[in-house]
């Protein structure tokens, strides 16, 4: 049997962190969750990542931010971006940098799981 697949999570609300891992961890999925997007890239366990649900609006990197690191960097897993104050020209640049989806805080649990299940 393989792994679990595995959900980074990257946002700077502990409460974030911890509803969304314990939603992902139900469902069957390993998670990983950091409080910054610097965090994320320096973590080891980066590289363990199957999808990355992260904030918009954080303090030092924001998520659009770590899109563009990321893309850099060649990733090749799906991102999902998350966000209590979307608006058009972020959801936009964030679709263009290779977002598999787009979401508003609070972001509905079934929603969620669905749009990691269906980009994984």
């Amino acid at each position: 049997m393989g792994r679990a697949l595995t959900v980074s999570i990257v946002d700077d609300d502990e409460d974030v962190r911890l509803a969304l891992g314990n939603l992902l961890r139900s469902a069957g999925f390993g998670v990983f969750a950091f409080q910054n997007a610097e965090a994320f890239l320096e973590s080891p366990d980066r590289g363990a990542t199957d999808c990355l649900v992260t904030d918009l609006h954080m303090p030092g990197m924001g998520g659009l931010a770590l899109q563009e690191e990321l893309n850099r960097q060649g990733r090749t897993f799906p991102v999902i971006v998350m966000t209590a104050f979307p608006t058009h020209d972020a959801e936009q640049r964030s679709l263009e940098l290779g977002a598999a989806a787009f979401l508003s805080k609070p972001v509905d649990p079934d929603h969620l799981l669905e749009r990691v299940e269906r980009s994984l």
